[in-house]
C-alpha cells in the first residue's frame, strides 16, 4: 500500500511538471508563429489568443504520450539511482514486474484522456484552425486591413495600405495601393476613399484626390503618371462557400471511417496509434529506467529521446505506406505498436530473468576453451 501511495505521488508531481513544460514550449512556438501570421495579415490579429488556444489543444494528445514516457522514466530512474530499487527487490520481495500494475493503475485514465484527444478533441481544434483562417479569407481587402500596415493580397499580387479607417468602415483616409497586373506595375495613391456596393452585390473603393503610376510591359522605367478626381477600384471578393472541402485531419472520426480512401486510413492510423503509443512508452520507460547508481542518467536519457523519435517516425512512415497503398491502417497500426511492444517484452525479459544478454555459461564458454587448450 505504501509503495502504491509513494508511487502515485511521485507519478502524479512527475507527469503535472513535464507535462506544464512540455505545453509551455508549444504555446510559445505557437503564439511566434500565430503573431508572425497576423502580422503579415494572414489571419486577424483580434483571434490571435483563440487559435493560440486551438493549437495548444491539437498538439495535446502527443504532448500527454510523451509526458507520460518522461514521468515514468524519471520517476523510475531516480528510485534506480537512490538504490531504492535494490531496497524493494531484497526486502518487499518485488521484481520490476511488479511496477507494472501500479503504473498502469495511474497512467490508463490519462491514456483514456489521449484516445479521447486524439479521436475527437485534436481533429475539432483544427476544423476550428481552418474555419478562423478560411473565414478570414473570404473577406474582402478593406475588411482585412489594419489601419497602419501594409498587407498583402490576391496572393501577394496587391499591397493595400490604408491609415485611417472610420468606425463604420466605408470611409478611409490616406490609401495606397501597389498592384502588379498583365506584366505592369500599378501604384495608386489618394487622399481619401469610400467603399460602396453595387447592385450586383461587387464591393468597390471610390477613390478621390490621388494620383496614379504605371510602368509599361517591356520598359519598367517607362513610367505613365495620371491625376484624378475619382477612382474606382474592385476589391476581391471572395465566394462565400463556408469552408469549402475540409482537410482529412479536421474531419469527424465517424466521416473519416464512411470514406474508405487511403489518406483517410492513413488519419485514423494517426488518430488510433497514439493511445496505444502511451501505453506503449509507459511499459518501454519501466526497463528502460535502470541506471547504475555511479554512473549518471545522461545515456538513459538519450535512448529515451531516441525511442521516442523512433516510435514517432514509424508511425509516420506507416501513414505513408498506407497513403500508398503499401498495406492497410490495421497492418500499419498492428506493425508499429507491436515492434515497440516487442522491444519492451525483451527489455523485461532482460532485466527480470537474464543478468546479461547471453547465458553466464555461453560468455565463460570460450575461456573455458581456450584454458583446456594449454
Amino acid at each position: 500500500m505504501i509503495f502504491r501511495r509513494s508511487l502515485a505521488t511521485e507519478l502524479a508531481n512527475s507527469v503535472g511538471g513535464v507535462f506544464t513544460v512540455l505545453f509551455s514550449i508549444v504555446l510559445t512556438v505557437g503564439l511566434v508563429r500565430i503573431l508572425g501570421r497576423a502580422a503579415g495579415g494572414r489571419v486577424d490579429s483580434s483571434v490571435v489568443f483563440e487559435l493560440l488556444i486551438y493549437t495548444g489543444l491539437t498538439n495535446l494528445p502527443v504532448l500527454l504520450a510523451l509526458a507520460l514516457f518522461i514521468a515514468v522514466l524519471m520517476v523510475m530512474m531516480r528510485s534506480w539511482q537512490d538504490s531504492e530499487m535494490y531496497v524493494w527487490f531484497s526486502s518487499g520481495g518485488l521484481s520490476l514486474l511488479a511496477w507494472i500494475r501500479p503504473v498502469l493503475r495511474f497512467t490508463l485514465p490519462l491514456v483514456a484522456l489521449v484516445a479521447a484527444l486524439s479521436v475527437t478533441v485534436s481533429p475539432w481544434s483544427k476544423d476550428q484552425i481552418e474555419r478562423i483562417t478560411t473565414e478570414f479569407r473570404q473577406r474582402d481587402d478593406v475588411n482585412r486591413i489594419a489601419p497602419g500596415r501594409f498587407i498583402e493580397t490576391m496572393g501577394g499580387r496587391r499591397v493595400f495600405f490604408i491609415e485611417e479607417v472610420n468606425e463604420g468602415g466605408t470611409h478611409v483616409k490616406n490609401v495606397f495601393v501597389s498592384e502588379h497586373k498583365d506584366g505592369r506595375e500599378v501604384i495608386v495613391e489618394a487622399e481619401r476613399g469610400e467603399i460602396k456596393t453595387n447592385e450586383l452585390g461587387d464591393r468597390y473603393i471610390v477613390l478621390t484626390n490621388g494620383r496614379r503610376y504605371e510602368t509599361g510591359v517591356d520598359d519598367k522605367a517607362d513610367w505613365r503618371v495620371m491625376d484624378f478626381g475619382t477612382y474606382e477600384l474592385l476589391l476581391e471578393v471572395k465566394a462565400d462557400g463556408g469552408y469549402g472541402s475540409r482537410r482529412v485531419d479536421a474531419m469527424p472520426f465517424e466521416e473519416l471511417w464512411s470514406m474508405n480512401t487511403p489518406i483517410a486510413d492513413a488519419q485514423i492510423l494517426w488518430r488510433l496509434s497514439w493511445p496505444l503509443a502511451a501505453i506503449n512508452l509507459v511499459l518501454l520507460a519501466i526497463p528502460l529506467s535502470f541506471v547504475n547508481p555511479r554512473a549518471g542518467r545522461s545515456l538513459s536519457l538519450v535512448i529515451a529521446v531516441l525511442v521516442f523519435i523512433l516510435y514517432l517516425n514509424g508511425i509516420t512512415m506507416a501513414q505513408a505506406w498506407v497513403k500508398a497503398r503499401t498495406m492497410s491502417w490495421q497492418e500499419g497500426l498492428l506493425i508499429v505498436n507491436g515492434a515497440v511492444f516487442a522491444l519492451t517484452a525483451l527489455l523485461f525479459v532482460r532485466r527480470v530473468w537474464l543478468q546479461r544478454w547471453l547465458p553466464l555459461w555461453l560468455t565463460e564458454l570460450p575461456y573455458k576453451l581456450l584454458g583446456e587448450r594449454r
